[in-house]
């Protein structure tokens, strides 16, 4: 019994000793002394100086939150295939992956294009079959100017009465998302996307678009990402400052902390590929170009 309790008590003591938190030893050194002397009938005071420094390591760095984004349409081949499109547009059978993943049909038959200027680095904006995406409530986003949601695979919609619906066998978009985090302690950063596939087998039609927590908002459309390009992901405008002190900016979004998490949107067009499994390899790079103070 003896025993048993003196085990109970070191434990709770060592409970207690980590709740606690780690100890701290005072700094020692030869520092210089001060010394007043008088009467007794004046104020007295000694005065020292102390430097206080901050040194901290020139850091870059990245973190992403998935290591595979899969488009499985297998999942648009389940009972009852094709889905009732009256019906079903908006109910779960249209929900992929738990949500996870949405395939519409486009607004227009081809891409939409438009020149974006120096802030963007003169890349060009692309909506694939004219579709965008809005903020949802972050890190949540819409599909905009969908031309409805695809149900099956091959893509096809039947009304209530049987009929095909006429446009139903176009061609469609897949969106998915996932989150980059990235940290850099210098004055000016770039962020950048890099394809390097191997072999035949690659994703035909890929774009991409990254959205930083403390500014996404209105509606949005991607780069296109074809094998070999390299693209950069951020405005020049944002690649600026701690990564840390643009979080504190927008505490909702971003939190109080070093990384900025972006959402990064991924959007596959479905055009006429051939069956089984192809893959694109994306390499993502965070530069930090500069540092001005301590340099």
């Amino acid at each position: 019994m003896l025993r048993k309790m003196l085990f109970v008590l070191v434990a709770v003591l060592t409970a207690l000793a980590m709740a606690q938190g780690p100890v701290l030893s005072p700094t020692t050194g030869d520092g210089p002394d001060a010394y007043a002397k008088g009467s007794g009938q004046e104020n007295n005071s000694a005065s020292v100086t102390q430097e206080v420094q901050l040194i901290l390591p020139y850091a870059t760095a990245l973190h992403l939150d998935v290591t595979t984004i899969g488009f499985d349409l297998t999942a648009l081949d389940g009972e009852g295939w094709p889905h009732l499109a009256v019906s079903d547009f908006k109910s779960e059978a249209a929900v992929i992956d738990g949500g996870n993943m949405v395939c519409v049909y486009g607004s227009s038959a081809q891409d939409v294009t438009s020149q974006l200027g120096a802030d963007f680095y003169n890349q060009v904006q692309y909506l694939p079959l004219g579709t965008s995406y809005a903020s949802a409530g972050w890190p949540n986003v819409q599909i905009v100017n969908a031309g409805g949601i695809v149900t099956a695979y091959p893509p096809m919609q039947i009304d209530a009465n049987g009929e095909l619906i006429v446009g139903s066998k176009g061609h469609f978009v897949c969106y998915r998302s996932f989150l980059l985090q990235k940290f850099s302690n210098g004055t000016q950063w770039d962020l950048t996307v890099t394809r390097t596939d191997e072999g035949t087998a690659a994703i035909e039609n890929l774009y991409i678009q990254d959205n930083p927590c403390d500014t996404f908002g209105a509606p949005t459309g991607f780069y296109r990402l074809d094998q070999g390009d390299s693209l950069h992901l951020v405005p020049e405008s944002l690649g600026h400052g701690p990564t840390g002190a643009q979080a504190a900016q927008n505490p909702a979004l971003c939190g109080y902390k070093s990384w900025l998490d972006d959402l990064v949107i991924i959007a596959v067009k479905i055009d006429g590929e051939t069956a089984g499994t192809t893959t694109a390899t994306l390499d993502y790079t965070m530069t930090t170009t500069a540092w001005t103070v301590g340099d």
